[in-house]
């Protein structure tokens, strides 16, 4: 049976794309992404949770630090978008604006998706070079 991480989210939803199954998403983390999904009223997509190093090192751009990357086996990172529909620069503009009223330590504007992070210590805010304020 597959493992239920949240109310609307499964934990292969966040496995390491190369099929390692490495690591486990931090439950505090997994507690703000349902908040999120909650607050959006629809269904969101992970592109990206949890990544050994091994498949961080093949993504282009990727940070060598990524919180992607499990700390004591731990993943404290996701990307994520809007399910199915439209991913216009409005709409990951108002799933960035719901997180940051959530209070994500880390929060990453991309192009059709969004980074999510729990990082301890400061916060940290960016806009992808990739990003434009035109709709999409």
């Amino acid at each position: 049976m597959p493992k239920r991480l949240t109310k609307n989210f499964m934990a292969y939803e966040f496995s390491c794309s190369c099929g390692c199954g490495y690591g486990e998403m931090a439950q505090g983390h997994m507690d703000k992404i349902q908040q999120l999904r909650d607050a959006v009223g629809e269904g969101l997509s992970i592109t990206s949770g949890i990544r050994c190093r091994e498949y961080n090192d093949t993504i282009d751009g990727a940070a060598e630090r990524s919180w992607h990357i499990p700390r004591n086996g731990i993943t404290y990172a996701c990307d994520l978008t809007f399910a199915g529909g439209s991913r216009s620069n409005q709409r990951i503009l108002k799933l960035a604006t719901l997180a940051e009223q959530l209070h994500f330590k880390g929060l990453i504007i991309y192009p059709r998706r969004v980074h999510l992070d729990s990082r301890p210590g400061r916060r940290y805010r960016g806009i992808d070079r990739h990003w434009s304020w035109k709709d999409s």
